[in-house]
């Protein structure tokens, strides 16, 4: 008799209808909300985060026809704070996912991992432009899905002009573009059209944006980001070298004296894995899932990691779920040691930015730091096989039906 191997699609909670995930989503959000407000008035630890008053500040320096970069630390496009909208847009964000899950004829109740997900409704509520991200980028994935070539690439523009990071996608939606296409010959005209159309739309928004604020824009909202040295809050195994850095200008981790610094030197590992092999290897079996361990892997490999980044790929995990082959018992493994992991840093984090004891500074920082990055290769490389091995099953399908 064969072993049967429960699988996580195989947990079934009975079906919800589409407007009774988005109401109980938006109740959990509105209380959450008012129990931010209390926090902020009663509490020593305040509940909104301290990106929220630098959006709403900056937008009122455009209100007043001044620039958003009056308000130190606003490192983004003005085109956040010309649209500075409320930052949760819960329905639009729930109903995307399910829309996707319905496209690929999934259970719509995985939508709960992001309409329930307690994380995912804290930073949302907190004040976080993540929100307005998000929903930019899973307009993407569904327009593609849906062959949508113009209208995916005008989203990908405005998605590369509001966070860099939305340019890793571009080799995936190419390859799924025409998908059987040979790669002696890769270049298409619905491939060509969706190049376009990305560059017409990031150009056009880049160009306005200069208009307007000139050479301080360009600084502040993309050249910051390639020198930044943030090394507070930071999950990322490059913590301590930007640490030691911040402080003595200069790289603890470096060859050839100056030449080459390590954690400026990131990118390359990070985009490798994230923007070439990833999408060569899965673009063509399951995009959702290609994209979502994409971005799972560029947060890994990034010099800078903070909680709100998880957002970037929580967003996809309904999706990849749906299609996933992981058993219930190892995702339940893969899930505990990403917290547990996590948790350790943050432990000695507080130790060491709220009660300023400096002796774990090194050893529990660094330790947990490399840890959590551990953790977290193990679990891509458990992704990675997953949806590789989807592909084998879907195409031997495919023979037999043949």
């Amino acid at each position: 008799m064969p072993l049967i191997v429960q699988t996580i699609n195989d947990f079934k909670i009975p079906r919800m209808s589409t407007k009774f995930l988005l109401a109980t989503s938006l109740i959990a959000r509105i209380a959450f909300l008012i129990f931010g407000i209390y926090q902020d008035k009663y509490m020593k630890l305040p509940y909104t985060d301290i990106d929220y008053f630098v959006f709403t500040d900056a937008s009122r320096f455009v209100f007043q026809n001044e620039s958003p970069y009056l308000r130190d630390t606003y490192r983004y496009t003005p085109l956040l704070a010309w649209l500075l909208l409320p930052c949760n847009y819960w329905f639009e964000f729930g109903y995307l996912i399910i829309k996707i899950l319905q496209f690929n004829k999934k259970n719509t109740n995985l939508s709960l991992l992001w309409l329930w997900n307690p994380m995912v409704i804290t930073i949302s509520t907190r004040g976080s432009s993540e929100s307005i991200m998000t929903i930019v980028v899973l307009l993407i994935t569904y327009h593609a899905m849906h062959n949508n070539i113009i209208i995916s690439g005008l989203l990908s523009g405005l998605a590369i002009h509001l966070k860099i990071y939305p340019v890793i996608y571009i080799p995936a939606i190419l390859l799924t573009i025409n998908s059987t296409q040979s790669f002696k010959q890769p270049i298409t005209l619905d491939r060509l059209l969706f190049i376009i159309s990305t560059v017409v739309s990031f150009g056009a928004l880049t160009a306005l944006m200069y208009y307007y604020y000139g050479w301080e824009y360009l600084n502040e909202a993309y050249l910051y980001h390639l020198i930044r040295l943030d090394h507070r809050h930071n999950f990322s195994i490059y913590n301590i070298a930007l640490y030691f850095n911040s402080y003595t200008e200069k790289s603890s981790l470096k060859f050839f004296g100056d030449f080459l610094k390590l954690e400026k030197l990131a990118f390359i590992p990070q985009l490798s894995l994230s923007a070439v092999l990833i999408p060569l290897t899965l673009a063509n079996i399951n995009l959702p899932s290609c994209l979502f361990i994409q971005t799972f892997t560029f947060i890994t490999f990034n010099k800078v990691i903070t909680s709100q980044y998880f957002i970037w790929f929580l967003c996809f995990l309904p999706m990849y779920l749906s299609t996933t082959t992981i058993s219930l018992k190892k995702g339940v493994i893969l899930i505990i040691g990403w917290v547990l992991t996590q948790a350790l840093w943050l432990y000695y984090g507080y130790k060491l930015e709220f009660l300023g004891e400096i002796g774990i500074f090194t050893f529990g920082i660094w330790s947990s730091s490399c840890i959590f990055f551990i953790w977290n290769c193990y679990m891509i490389g458990e992704f990675i096989t997953d949806v590789r091995e989807q592909g084998h099953t879907n195409v031997e399908v495919q023979g037999v039906t043949d």
